[in-house]
């Protein structure tokens, strides 16, 4: 029997106007409906099976198992589901299971729209859980960076980050296409002083290598 592909969903920043029509068309179609609470209330019409990652990744991943390949599954993933998402532990765990990516609005992209800067060239950098290991090979690299803030202590570490590769200044972008939106210029002093909300990209404005 062909398995049924499971549609991993990007559903932007979370502002309800920022969902593609094609995610809506897909969550439409779906039997389940998982995610975090949160993205679950973006599609309160939805009649499916509801499945809340409310209690972390592994009682989520055992509870998901039974429905993978049998019906059409939708996960919901914030952002796009390439870049930082739960897309690839599902890829990971479940390699019989045939995976299909739906795409999403970044928060980087918006943070770089924001700030009106190209991310061609950027950097992406990780602090999630855990802050990023300093990597000697960033001093050679001309281009911004975009750090995805969420772990204590991001702001520092960008501050810190700055300072090293003798950036000037960085873009704070905090709840990036929500009503409490913030999109500030900083020094690193003041963003070291400041700190960060944990959903924020901080931009490091591009330098000489």
């Amino acid at each position: 029997m062909d398995l049924i592909p499971c549609l991993v969903v990007g559903c932007g920043p979370g502002a309800p106007e920022l969902v593609t029509p094609q995610a809506r068309g897909a969550v439409a179609a779906a039997r389940l409906l998982a995610g975090a609470p949160r993205l679950l209330e973006l599609f309160p019409a939805c009649a499916a099976e509801r499945l809340s990652y409310a209690r972390g990744l592994e009682p989520f991943l055992q509870e998901l198992a039974p429905h993978l390949g049998l019906k059409p599954v939708v996960v919901l993933v914030s952002g796009d589901p390439g870049l930082a998402s739960l897309a690839g532990s599902l890829a990971r765990r479940f390699p019989q299971v045939p995976f299909r990516r739906m795409p999403g609005l970044s928060s980087v992209q918006l943070a770089f729209a924001e700030a009106g800067l190209d991310w061609i060239d950027a950097r992406i950098l990780r602090a999630h859980g855990t802050l990023p290991d300093w990597d000697p090979a960033w001093a050679g690299h001309a281009g911004p960076f975009a750090l995805l803030a969420g772990a204590p202590g991001a702001a520092g570490f960008a501050a810190d980050l700055a300072r090293r590769l003798g950036r000037g200044h960085l873009w704070r972008c905090q709840r990036l296409g929500l009503a409490s939106q913030s999109v500030a210029r900083l020094t690193p002093e003041q963003l070291s002083a400041e700190g960060c909300d944990p959903l924020s990209v901080i931009i490091l404005e591009g330098g000489q290598p």
